[in-house]
């Protein structure tokens, strides 16, 4: 039985939502009821090791809910699918420099003549980053400078990470001996002081990739380093719509942070992300503007004509469309909204809403309509002494989810806090009762914890015109 990731992410869909239809699966996954057939019974025929034969798809998906430890049953079968192979093949090249014919095919049970049939797939997918591979009799080596090597890396590794939880078992194990660090707390709590410094919305994706940014391209003994450099130094980097004081503001956090070790020369690629993160400029600046001018009106007929007027329109989608772009540009495959209890998805517009802007811009999907949505919603506060606490969630839309949580189950929410910060919290507050919308555990002797549905927007249909 062939078992991949898009069987793994269904069955996620499955064990932590109330699905009872096979529409519900196809309209998340954007499939056809066909597909999503076969991939249900290529998951029940892997549990209980025998045909679904007649049995209805109602049942299946019962089955399939109600089987125990299916999870790591799944994962142990798992196998590459054709773009999986391609990256985990690239991957050992970035890490490895070269590698021998012979254990790449093995590893990917390929035949050295299938192999022959990527390499034309890997060049198109490294060429724009100035890497070549140079075919020899001691296998493939990966030529370009170190410092397009480091760039590409970080690429990939943020694809990586932003899949993690559906990567096969060789390629998760790969990642892990790449990534060595010592203080993971220190780097997330600097990278969390970094984008509170910025003064911009701040979301997982951001978090991802600073800590990928400074996974690859860390200053090597040769190298020099942020910190070696001098301030008036490193004002050839400044961009010229930069304050100058924020800009020695930045400069003196990262010389003081962990930071400090990424190479010099990959000063401008820290300025590239901030400028996404709070500019929302990018390579794509104006294919994004454009884009977001095209999908205004889908916005509209799903949201309210009030989003022709908002003044944070393109502040609000610009790095959504971005994300959009650079998951089409590597292939990212982020399924990051699986992490959410996503009940009344079936009486909601949001499906169809995504669908019409995925005919615009094909990588966008129900995660970037979530968030658009609720930063387009009203924001309203009401305070009571439970408090809300979140791990994969933009802060920019707790204030519209706390809302939507009082509406929808008469719960009223103190505060919010990010469970990396949970302990903390703990220490100095008195705590009530815990709300979570997120698959997380929270094990709490003293402190009720509700994990609720994520509320997701109860709109009315649209009547065709």
């Amino acid at each position: 039985m062939y078992i991949n990731s898009k069987h793994l992410q269904i069955l996620k869909f499955i064990k932590n939502n109330q699905v009872s239809s096979i529409k519900e699966i196809s309209d998340i996954f954007l499939l056809s009821n066909q597909h999503t057939k076969i991939h249900l019974e290529d998951i029940y025929c892997e549990l209980f090791l025998e045909s679904s034969g007649d049995l209805k798809t109602e049942s299946i998906i019962k089955k399939i809910k109600d089987f125990p430890n299916s999870k790591n049953i799944l994962k142990n079968s798992q196998q590459f699918t054709k773009n999986q192979k391609i990256f985990y093949l690239i991957f050992r090249l970035v890490k490895d420099r070269q590698i021998k014919l012979s254990h790449i095919c093995e590893d990917l049970e390929l035949t050295k003549r299938n192999l022959n049939n990527y390499y034309e797939e890997i060049s198109k997918i490294i060429d724009p980053y100035n890497l070549k591979i140079k075919i020899t009799n001691k296998g493939l080596t990966l030529l370009g400078s170190p410092y397009a090597i480091n760039k590409f890396t970080y690429l990939l590794i943020f694809k990586f990470f932003i899949e993690k939880d559906f990567l096969p078992k060789k390629l998760r194990e790969e990642l892990t001996s790449f990534i060595k660090i010592k203080n993971f707390y220190k780097i997330r709590k600097d990278i969390t002081a970094f984008i509170s410094l910025l003064d911009c919305p701040f979301s997982t994706h951001s978090e991802i990739a600073l800590f990928c940014f400074y996974i690859c391209l860390r200053a090597s003994n040769q190298e020099k380093k942020i910190e070696d450099i001098s301030l008036q130094e490193s004002l050839k980097y400044k961009p010229n719509y930069y304050n100058t004081d924020f800009f020695y503001e930045i400069l003196t956090f990262l010389k003081n942070s962990v930071f400090k070790d990424i190479s010099s020369t990959s000063l401008s690629g820290i300025f590239d992300l901030i400028d996404i993160f709070k500019y929302f400029k990018s390579r794509f600046n104006k294919s994004v503007h454009n884009k977001a001018e095209e999908i205004r009106p889908i916005f509209a007929k799903y949201i309210g004509d009030h989003v022709y007027k908002d003044p944070n329109f393109f502040h609000i989608v610009n790095p959504w469309i971005n994300y959009s772009y650079l998951k089409d540009l590597f292939n990212i495959e982020d399924y990051s909204f699986l992490n959410l209890n996503l009940n009344y998805f079936a009486n909601s517009n949001i499906d169809e809403m995504t669908k019409e802007i995925n005919l615009i811009i094909p990588k966008f999907t129900l995660f970037e309509s979530i968030f658009i949505w609720y930063n387009f919603s009203k924001i309203e506060t009401n305070k009571n002494k439970n408090i809300f606490v979140f791990k994969y969630l933009p802060k920019s839309i707790i204030p519209t989810l706390v809302e939507e949580i009082y509406k929808k189950h008469n719960i009223k929410i103190y505060e919010s806090v990010d469970i990396k910060d949970f302990n903390h919290y703990k220490k100095n507050n008195t705590i009530n009762s815990i709300i979570t919308i997120e698959n997380i555990k929270i094990y709490e002797n003293n402190i009720p914890v509700k994990n609720l549905f994520f509320p997701i927007p109860n709109y009315k249909r649209m009547i065709p015109t």
